[in-house]
């Protein structure tokens, strides 16, 4: 008598033990980690070509930024050839100051020391 109700019990233990460990998931289910909201200032900055209002209607091939007093420089930011008299939206930065050279056809054009803050537009004007 005692080997018959053994397998059942074993049976009836061993189900009841799965569905235990099943309940309670194994250890395996997602963490959830409440993410922090962190601030973070950004300005968005455009170049504008005016030399046609200097007269020398110059093509501006390139547009660099570097953080003020820097040499990280940011390579190319135009799209493409920026002409007289045309406005490019080259990125949004974060609040702080940078330098800038627009390269033109006769030359470049440097700027130094340029503010981008937070939620504004920050315009580089080329003469």
């Amino acid at each position: 008598m005692v080997s018959k109700s053994l397998p059942r019990y074993a049976l009836v233990l061993l189900a009841a033990g799965a569905l235990v460990l099943a309940g309670c998931g194994g250890g395996y289910g997602e963490v959830y980690y409440e993410e922090e909201f962190i601030f973070e200032p950004i300005g968005d900055v455009e170049v504008d070509n005016q030399t046609d209002l200097g007269g020398t209607f110059e093509d501006m091939f390139a547009f660099e930024m570097a953080p003020a007093g820097t040499a990280a420089w940011s390579g190319n930011l135009l799209p493409d050839i920026l002409f007289p008299g045309e406005i490019a939206f080259v990125g949004s930065f974060y609040e702080d100051f940078y330098d800038a050279d627009a390269d033109l056809d006769l030359g470049i054009v440097s700027f130094f020391d340029v503010f981008v803050e937070d939620g504004f537009t920050t315009t580089f004007e080329v003469f």
